[in-house]
């Protein structure tokens, strides 16, 4: 077989439309394992990419209260931590800037999560007849160093 013959064959005279085309393959390659990454990054740390309100945020933003999973940090208020009697079931209030949030968790509770100076995240659902139902509770451990420049 010739070569003018094969270039009949595969319909191209001068070879550019070969390289073109393996340079638009590349191309859709890079393209969806750039996609395929970042997608496979953004599953991987989903707590580090939700972000969480405030209390008084949570509570002026009627939106955040659609029954959607959200996260809300606030500190517990005092004397409000109360678990039924033989149950893991704890009601209690997170409060900020004097906006107070009913919550209830099934589970049991970090050690810090009675701190006076410790941040308490929540990640739950908001229902407006009985309150926030908490997923999962974090507590920010408070700062080391804040409470000794208090004391120097």
């Amino acid at each position: 077989m010739s070569e003018q013959d094969r270039e009949q064959l595969d319909g191209d005279t001068d070879g550019s439309s070969w390289i073109s085309n393996n340079k638009v393959r590349l191309l859709l390659v890079g393209i969806v394992m750039a996609l395929t990454l970042g997608f496979l990054i953004s599953q991987a740390f989903p707590g580090s990419t939700r972000y969480y309100l405030t209390v008084d945020e949570f509570l002026a933003n009627s939106e955040s209260q659609d029954g959607r999973s959200v996260r809300v940090v606030g500190s517990l208020v005092p004397d409000s931590f109360q678990r039924e009697q033989g149950t893991t079931l704890a009601n209690f209030q997170i409060a900020n800037e004097g906006q107070v949030l009913n919550a209830s968790y099934l589970g049991v509770v970090p050690d810090l999560f009675f701190n006076v100076d410790s941040e308490i995240v929540l990640e739950g659902k908001y229902s407006p007849g009985s309150g926030f139902h908490v997923d999962s509770v974090v507590v920010k451990c408070p700062s080391k160093y804040e409470a000794l420049s208090q004391e120097v």
